[in-house]
């Protein structure tokens, strides 16, 4: 047999591209090759196949015992077994193995963690608008519950300041219980997603899209912290208003704040680079220096803050207000909300959610993006249970709230330090969490003595960092197509807001998934037997699904009318097909029935045994074909049928004139 190429409909599915050598090869009808070497490249470039399951052995036929006492068994072995109680406690099984080495690094990382953690605590409860203790009290409660359920030993659960600009959004013109709430709901949420396995849905959320929202909350950030470290004093939210606000009270800037914010940035950006600066000069890089570096925000705020206990007399800067010192208060998250702005009391489920209903997905699903992104990324070679950190990620925010946290979720800069500190396991976190109780307990009241200028700057340098245009280049040269969510989530979070900017890209990528599930990729070829006998072959890049079963049928349909005439037998190559649902089933039985009805056959080829048994309503077995022998012979005998019934019909025919 030989084949040329008719027609290509591609989605730029990875089955197409790798098909893609071949489209500029058409194969003359006169060249003589057979179906084999013909489809030689097909079978290269086409990606091994994984069978899960009964697929691994085709040839054997494995019937499953359903009975009730065997699924019961199964059940109670996946809930109740060993491994599902290891799974769902992850510390079960790294403790054993714990030893006073891993000991000593988890205590090191932990206090350089602290020091880096508290001042954070304080700079994102600022962005949140709450009370700066709320910060220091968010620090602990998830250290402590990621040392018994998290899965990544190097994460630490804390807050974070995409989390932190998103509360202050939701929870504008109520007072710190409005939070609290928030808190709550997160971490509901999340448990409930890491229940039930749910782990898989951030993956929807594509890399444009998260890095467009990243980069927008962190340029809303820095809006948002101008009015500090300028030492103005306004009411705004938002982005643009900010900027507004920003300008139109420039003339009353406090030049005390604006010098010490713009030292502290300087001093800050220099001790982030100081290793890559004495590389470049050829110094050795030792663990003092590694430390400095590390410890930079602690650093400044600790020297910024005795600057200001020095010049307490006159006071010439703006400072943070008097912290609460003492351990968090313990108690059930109050069902009402007080608004000061409004002076009204409001039910949370019934009169906030009502208005901000988008905070159920937002708030959750960027909990879960943060905390699994950092988890993966430090992971190295170990597999990260999405679905357990999820369940960690929720009892975190559950439990903070009973102690007046705001949302939490792994933080990408505390774990970042966490491993290059050399932490080994979440022991660290749990060290930390001691240290950070022990630092609320007896050093809250020298925290009063913090300027704002120093902590906008802390700020301002650690999420300045989170924008990367560079990602940009990378999708204009690959793909250009990934800009429009990317340009799209930046300029709505921007512009109208971080919640809005994170549902249109979640929405963008679902559509983007959905158009190319739609639109598989669709190969027509023209082939010829070694009798010369002429078909039509159809190849499709990827599995059937619903969505596609429309844009198939229609495919299908053109093929046989344009390059056959509805008169060729169709060849449907379903090497690439591993799975096919009742939807699409349905409609290619349909399709066959209607092709036969006007004399012409569909024959599926290559079909996979996992593919046959959802075809097992197909009526006639001959449109299975099992080989390439088989497939030239169905061929051969259906064109002999057909000429042997149109010399029946002109034999008639010419009978019926000598009669008459």
């Amino acid at each position: 047999m030989r084949l040329e190429l008719v027609k290509s409909y591609s989605t730029f599915s990875l089955a197409s591209l790798a098909h893609a050598g071949n489209e500029g090869g058409g194969i003359s009808p006169n060249g003589g090759a057979s179906l084999r070497t013909s489809c030689d490249s097909l079978h290269q470039s086409a990606s091994p196949t994984c069978y899960i399951g009964d697929d691994r052995n085709e040839s054997q036929d494995v019937k499953p015992d359903f009975s009730p006492s065997v699924a019961f068994r199964k059940i109670l072995l996946q809930c109740c077994g060993f491994k599902a109680i290891e799974k769902s406690f992850p510390i079960l099984k790294w403790v054993p193995k714990y030893t006073t080495e891993k000991l000593l690094a988890d205590v090191i990382a932990a206090i350089t963690v602290t020091i880096t953690m508290l001042p954070q605590g304080l700079a994102y409860a600022v962005i949140a608008n709450v009370p700066p203790e709320v910060g220091l009290w968010s620090c602990f409660v998830g250290c402590f519950v990621h040392f018994f359920f998290g899965s990544a030993p190097q994460v630490i659960v804390g807050p974070t300041a995409i989390l932190a600009i998103l509360a202050s959004e939701y929870t504008e013109e109520m007072d710190r219980s409005c939070t609290v709430m928030l808190t709550l709901l997160t971490g509901l949420v999340s448990f409930s997603l890491g229940i039930f396995k749910l782990g898989f849905i951030v993956n929807f959320i594509s890399k444009p899209v998260n890095s467009a929202f990243t980069a927008a909350a962190a340029l809303t950030i820095c809006s948002t912290q101008l009015k500090e470290a300028l030492g103005l004093s306004f009411n705004a939210q938002g982005f643009v208003e900010v900027l507004k606000a920003t300008v139109n009270n420039i003339t009353e800037t406090k030049m005390p704040d604006l010098y010490l914010s713009i030292a502290s940035i300087i001093i800050l950006v220099f001790l982030r680079h100081l290793p890559q600066l004495l590389g470049y000069c050829g110094v050795k890089v030792n663990p003092v220096i590694k430390f400095i570096s590390i410890a930079r925000n602690a650093m400044v705020v600790i020297i910024t803050t005795s600057l200001v206990y020095a010049f307490s007399d006159i006071q010439p800067f703006t400072v943070v207000q008097e912290i609460k010192s003492g351990l968090p208060p313990f108690g059930l998250p109050p069902m009402s909300i007080y608004s000061p702005a409004k002076n009204q009391t409001f039910n949370f489920v019934t009169d906030v959610l009502e208005r901000q209903g988008s905070a159920i997905i937002v708030m959750p699903l960027l909990a879960l993006m943060e905390h699994i992104s950092i988890a993966k990324a430090l992971a190295g070679d170990e597999i990260v249970d999405a679905s357990q950190e999820m369940v960690s990620t929720g009892l975190s925010n559950i439990i903070g709230s009973f102690f007046s946290n705001m949302p939490i979720t792994g933080s990408f800069s505390l774990t970042t330090v966490n491993g290059a500190s050399g932490a080994r396991t979440p022991a660290s976190g749990c060290i930390t969490g001691f240290l950070v109780l022990l630092a609320i307990r007896y050093l809250a009241p020298y925290f009063s003595y913090i300027p704002k200028s120093s902590l906008a700057s802390v700020i301002i340098c650690a999420v300045i960092y989170m924008v990367d245009f560079g990602i940009v280049r990378s999708m204009w040269i690959s793909k250009k197509m990934e800009l429009i969510p990317w340009l799209l989530t930046a300029l709505i979070s921007l512009f109208v807001g971080l919640e809005f900017g994170m549902m249109t890209g979640f929405l963008i990528s679902v559509t983007y998934l959905l158009y190319y599930a739609a639109r598989p990729g669709v190969r027509v070829k023209r082939g010829f037997t070694t009798s010369s006998t002429e078909f039509i072959l159809i190849e499709l890049d990827r599995s059937l699904t619903f969505p596609s079963a429309e844009y198939i049928r229609y495919i299908l349909l053109k093929a046989s009318s344009s390059c056959g005439e509805n008169k060729l037998t169709l060849v449907i190559d379903c090497r690439h097909i591993q799975f096919a649902d009742f939807t699409a089933v349905q409609g290619l039985i349909d399709l066959i029935e209607l092709f036969k009805k006007r004399g012409q056959l569909i024959l599926l080829w290559n079909v996979k045994e996992s593919l046959i048994r959802i075809l097992k309503k197909v009526d006639d077995e001959t449109h299975i074909v099992k080989s390439e022998d088989h497939l030239e012979e169905i061929l051969d005998t259906n064109e002999e049928k057909k000429s042997s019934q149109k010399g029946i019909q002109i034999q008639v025919s010419d009978h019926s004139e000598g009669e008459n």
